[in-house]
This record gives structure tokens, sequence and C-alpha cells, in this order.
């Protein structure tokens, strides 16, 4: 069976990926449309899931900014 994890949200002040505090969505629009949502409660962070490691992907900020994290 395929994962269809492919994306998960938290909150960016956790800074480490937390497995079981994110939100894990199929797609990068609804991790947007998650991450929208949530950013009331702070700045988020949209990770890739990977075979290995997740990656930070995208910070979502009340301002309406997409800040993409080009680095780790």
């Amino acid at each position: 069976m395929k994962d269809i994890r492919g994306w998960a949200v938290q909150p960016a002040s956790w800074f480490n990926f937390d497995p079981d505090g994110v939100v894990y969505c199929v797609d990068i629009n609804t991790a947007y449309r998650v991450a929208r949502d949530q950013v009331r409660f702070g700045d988020q962070m949209i990770w890739k899931m990977t075979a290995g490691d997740p990656i930070r992907w995208v910070r979502v900020s009340d301002e309406e900014q997409i800040n993409v994290v080009l680095c780790q």
C-alpha cells in the first residue's frame, strides 16, 4: 500500500519535526490550506515527507507570505 502522507504541517516554532504532532496532508495544496488555517496560532512550517528525514519546505506566515526554506 502506498503511503499518501506526502506533506505535513506543524507550528514553525517547534523547529524539529514531530511525527506525532503534525497534520499529514496528501498534497501541497491541502498542506497550504491547513497552514493558512492554523497560522492564527503562529507561523506554520510545511514539511515534504521523504523516504528518509522530512525536509522543511515552506514557512507560511500571517502576512500572506510564503518563505521558501532553501537549506536545513
